[in-house]
């Protein structure tokens, strides 16, 4: 039988949209869904429910910035060293995004990290 053997502090939902274009925006539909803690039922957030409405809108978006923004310009280097910024961002928030996962599905802390 599983037990628990640490507590996780609930960790602050920030956004609940979706991110299209350089933006947070509700889902076009304007539908949410919630997430549910599985082991309380507790309702954790309510998360915009993106539909092909959102997904085209976001399509288009990461193919014009791809085309016409900064990344397919950079060179190699350039973006390896953008990419390992990213990693520096997450790895800072990876007891938060831990959290969140076991909130989310029931995933042992340890197992989220």
């Amino acid at each position: 039988m599983a037990t628990v053997t640490e507590r996780v502090a609930p960790p602050q939902v920030r956004q609940t949209q979706c991110f299209i274009d350089g933006e947070w925006v509700p889902a076009a539909s304007g539908k949410m869904f919630d997430t549910v803690h599985p082991a309380t039922e507790e309702v954790v957030a309510q998360i915009a429910e993106g539909d092909q409405e959102d997904v085209d809108r976001a399509v288009r978006a990461a193919r014009n910035a791809f085309d016409h923004g900064e990344w397919s310009k950079m060179d190699a280097c350039e973006r390896g060293k953008l990419m390992a910024r990213l990693a520096d961002l997450i790895e800072a928030e990876s007891d938060e995004l831990a959290a969140l996962e076991t909130l989310d599905n029931g995933k042992p802390i340890s197992d989220a990290r």
